[in-house]
């Protein structure tokens, strides 16, 4: 491939690429895949250069489409790939291999991705499966197998004119591996991708048995592909020559993973899914471990990510232009409208001594840091890649009777300063260890984003040691608190609840311009987080000043729970005039309720909000109620039966939600009243709204031990001459001290609990797919995806 620009539209008419889509079989030794892997390219980084390379390329990958039932040219490139990457996991340093690798990958990315859109995961399949007739027979000669019987157990068909690719096809309907069986089955592909020819690892495990390996030929070049694809992103280290290597990797295993968007079969019935969930047990651990890592340390793109060939040395260099001058005249680098490369030769040290300063950097203290410092997550393309691929590989799945080991090892995984001490031992992952403490200063500075809030609502669920890190930190031995306190309220406090709520609160108060998962996904994250009671009585000791983001008033100083409980009223507000979503009410009343014991020490506009709430769902069951009337006196003829019933599910959910509120508040005065004087207060100010509820049925006996304290303090205001603020306020906290609690009438506890539903796959792969269309840097063809086309989901 030579090294002269030119526009994408001479594609086309490029004699490499036509050789490669045409008729003609291409051997794995042909000197041709030098020169077809010898190109640099300008790798689409948008959506909008992803849009523009696939359509300058489609006449190409349909001319492919048609004539690789023929020359089954797909298969030898998954092979030559296949070699190239074991070459590179082996000479890591070899920056002329990791050229060839990328390319190849970036060539199988976009063919695959062709495929998968205009046909389907069978289709795909029999592509890759595709070997000319030549190539048959020498298959047939090395392992000593009958094709012919095999392609009538599969119904498989490599002849060209009988192949049916839209035929119905469900190669894994019904079916269940279990671990043992996927095991041995991994071995069989192992050993029959060492005898197609390919070099792979030294220690992997060799099998002489190839019946039950040739009954699954079609799983061989995809396991070959997957398998490779892994074992470069474990062994290979990230680097800055390495890094679109690794991108193209990430692209290219969530561009297999996209076949699940253009179908509405499960993942569970997907031969695609079926490899990569019960045949890499053995790369799992590793796998997610790297694209954790990938996530800690957020690596920008080299500056010269748009040409990898300036890496290469200068011996490298002449072996490249050796090659690129056979090929002279047939390739031409494509270009997506960036500027050319820098080619200093110092450039490769200077893109490591920047990489050493950004992970530098990241490791050092988060206190150091601007709170409202947020990352750019769509420009670091391979944690944002990373994100992506552990999302849709660990929502699928998610039955019970099922395996998914990505599933087990995100939610197993440990901290590296702490040994584990509490793994199940029926789980035989080796599962590894990850810093915690980096890790989370991750997501402090990304959890504006769908992606990273939903990669962090499923570890604080169900990853019992990070959410046992967040919220421990202050359980320490009782004899030692009183010591050690102002130690751990400067480094513990500030460090671990403060950066953690303050941005998921700033995501819950910019809702409107955030969408409705988002904001959902945060309060459940809330929501866990106040199960905890010392995290509810924390973030009462935490100041806050300065706060620029909340605009409704100027909040010169307030602590982060009376933060927490106004961004929580106002969204219940809001979801009231707009949204309207029941699930939101009661996700945020839910995390008051949890909260509400620990209130302690509420700032003034605090507890004006939360009688603003509880005076707002009076007036508006005072209108629903008004309307109900109205409606029973039209006559019969008049009436609507579908308005009624509106109206009075309405009223009911209007009124559940009022006495949720007087939950709060009862729960709130029977355990901290001396700490709530302003509540008490502002009850005070606002005692109209309670008295009227005060004989009502519905509500009498939540508003009595309101109408105690304002029974007891109205009392003693009123035997005061002097009624100044500054003079009420401190008899009441005067009062407040005095008041017995035996007074008051006990309820139970208020606590509620975050479950899952029994089929998140339900809610979780359609929205996680979602933000794969949107923001993934990838282009997609919309009009053939069938996942966002069912009736329940919404894009």
């Amino acid at each position: 491939m030579g090294a002269e620009f030119s526009s994408l539209d001479q594609l086309n008419r490029n004699e490499c690429i036509n050789r490669l889509v045409n008729e003609e079989r291409i051997d794995e030794n042909d000197p041709f895949w030098n020169q077809l892997l010898s190109f640099t390219i300008n790798l689409p980084l948008t959506k909008a250069s992803s849009k523009k390379l696939d359509e300058s390329i489609a006449l190409s990958c349909q001319k492919f489409h048609q004539n690789n039932p023929s020359s089954g040219n797909y298969s030898s490139l998954i092979r030559v790939f296949s070699r190239r990457a074991n070459a590179t996991r082996r000479m890591t340093d070899n920056k002329l291999m990791i050229l060839h690798t990328t390319n190849a990958l970036f060539i199988i990315r976009c063919i695959t991705k062709y495929l998968i859109e205009i046909e389907n995961e069978l289709a795909l399949l029999e592509q890759m499966n595709f070997r000319s007739d030549e190539a048959n027979l020498e298959l047939d000669k090395e392992t000593g197998s009958n094709f012919d019987n095999l392609k009538s157990q599969n119904d498989y068909s490599t002849d060209s004119s009988t192949a049916s690719p839209k035929r119905l096809y469900n190669p894994n309907k019904n079916y269940r591996m279990s671990k043992s069986k996927s095991n041995h089955e991994s071995a069989l592909l192992d050993s029959q991708e060492n005898s197609f020819g390919n070099e792979s690892d030294s220690d992997m495990p060799q099998n002489n048995d190839l019946v039950e390996s040739n009954s699954k030929k079609h799983e061989n070049i995809l396991y070959m592909l997957i398998k490779n694809i892994i074992q470069l992103c474990t062994e290979v280290p990230v680097k800055s020559y390495t890094y679109n290597l690794h991108l193209e990797a990430l692209n290219t295993v969530l561009i297999l993973l996209s076949s699940q968007m253009y179908s509405k079969t499960p993942a569970n019935e997907s031969l695609i899914f079926d490899t990569f969930m019960q045949k890499m047990d053995r790369f799992v651990s590793d796998f997610v471990r790297v694209l954790l890592k990938n996530l800690i340390q957020q690596m920008p793109p080299p500056s010269n990510i748009h040409n990898l060939s300036s890496y290469l040395s200068n011996e490298e260099q002449n072996q490249r232009s050796f090659v690129s001058s056979v090929a002279s005249g047939l390739w031409s680098v494509m270009t997506f409208g960036f500027g050319s490369a820098k080619t200093s030769t110092d450039q490769s040290n200077q893109e490591d001594e920047s990489e050493k300063s950004f992970l530098s950097n990241l490791s050092n203290d988060s206190s150091n840091q601007n709170q409202d410092e947020q990352l750019d997550c769509s420009s670091r393309y391979l944690a944002w890649q990373s994100c992506h691929i552990l999302l849709v590989l660990s929502n699928n799945c998610t039955n019970e009777s099922l395996y998914n080991p990505y599933r087990l090892a995100l939610f197993h995984f440990t901290d590296t300063q702490n040994t584990p001490t509490n793994l199940p031992n029926s789980e035989p992952l080796p599962w590894f260890s990850i810093d915690f403490s980096k890790l989370f200063q991750m997501f402090t500075q990304t959890v504006h984003t769908d992606q990273y809030s939903l990669l962090l609502y499923m570890l604080i669920h169900r990853n019992q040691h990070f959410k046992m890190f967040i919220l421990s930190r202050l359980q320490i031995d009782s004899l030692i608190f009183l010591i050690i306190f102002f130690v751990i309220y400067v480094i513990i406090l500030e460090k671990y609840f403060f950066k953690k709520v303050m941005p998921l609160l700033k995501v819950i108060f910019t809702a409107p311009e955030r969408n409705s998962h988002h904001i959902y996904m945060t309060l459940i994250i809330i929501l866990i987080l106040s199960e905890d009671d010392i995290f509810n009585k924390t973030i009462h000791t935490i100041t806050i000043k300065k706060l620029i983001w909340y605009t409704e008033r100027s909040l010169s100083e307030i602590s982060l729970g009376g933060l927490l409980i106004l961004v929580l009223i106002r969204t219940i507000q809001f979801n009231m005039t707009r949204m309207r979503d029941k699930y939101l009410h009661t996700n945020c009343l839910a995390a008051l309720a949890n909260m509400s014991s620990k209130f302690q020490n509420l700032h003034p506009y605090v507890c004006q909000r939360i009688n603003s709430l509880f005076n707002m769902l009076t007036r508006k069951r005072t209108k629903i109620i008004t309307q109900i009337n109205e409606e029973n006196s039209k006559s019969d003829a008049d009436k609507n039966e579908t308005v009624s019933k509106d109206l009075l599910q309405d009223l009911s959910i209007i009124e559940e939600l009022m006495k949720m509120v007087l939950e709060i508040i009862n729960s709130c005065l029977t355990n901290n009243l001396h700490h709530n004087s302003d509540l008490v207060y502002s009850i005070l100010y606002h005692k109209s709204i309670y008295l009227q509820f005060r004989d009502h049925p519905t509500f009498q006996d939540l508003t009595q031990n309101i109408d105690t304290v304002i029974t007891r303090f109205s009392h003693e205001i009123e035997s005061v001459e002097d009624k100044t603020i500054e003079n009420l306020r401190e008899i009441i906290t005067m009062g407040a001290k005095q008041f017995s609690r035996e007074r008051f009438r006990k309820f139970p506890e208020l606590k509620f609990k975050y479950v899952e539903e029994d089929q998140p796959e339900d809610f979780f792969v359609p929205y996680v797919w979602s933000l794969v269309y949107k923001y993934s840097n990838l282009y997609w063809i919309d009009h053939t995806i069938d996942l966002f086309n069912s009736p329940n989901n919404n894009r």
